[in-house]
């Protein structure tokens, strides 16, 4: 069972993580384009910038793209979140 859940959750997070770094960088990108402020911290587009996007603290910008980019990579980094935890749980479950 616990082969099941790690093959699962790494095949989760193996898909969802290259999403989510593309579309955050499409989406710090737009934010640079179109000269929208960010929030303190997430200039430089790292983790903070990921975390930011995944609390979906871009839909209060009115720029079409942003949102777009910003929902997937929200979703996708989500995603990749329970991947991840997901795989720690069935890696320590196969330890016992």
């Amino acid at each position: 069972m616990e082969q099941a859940l790690l093959f699962l959750s790494l095949g989760i997070a193996g898909s969802a993580g290259p999403a989510h770094f593309g579309m955050r960088v499409l989406s710090h990108r737009q934010q640079l384009d179109g000269r929208l402020a960010f929030a303190p911290g997430t200039e430089d587009g790292g983790l903070s910038y990921s975390w930011w996007l995944m609390r979906f603290g871009h839909r209060g910008f009115g720029d079409p793209a942003l949102r777009q980019f910003g929902n997937i990579a929200g979703v996708m980094g989500w995603l990749t979140l329970l991947g991840l935890l997901g795989s720690a749980v069935a890696i320590s479950a196969r330890s016992f």
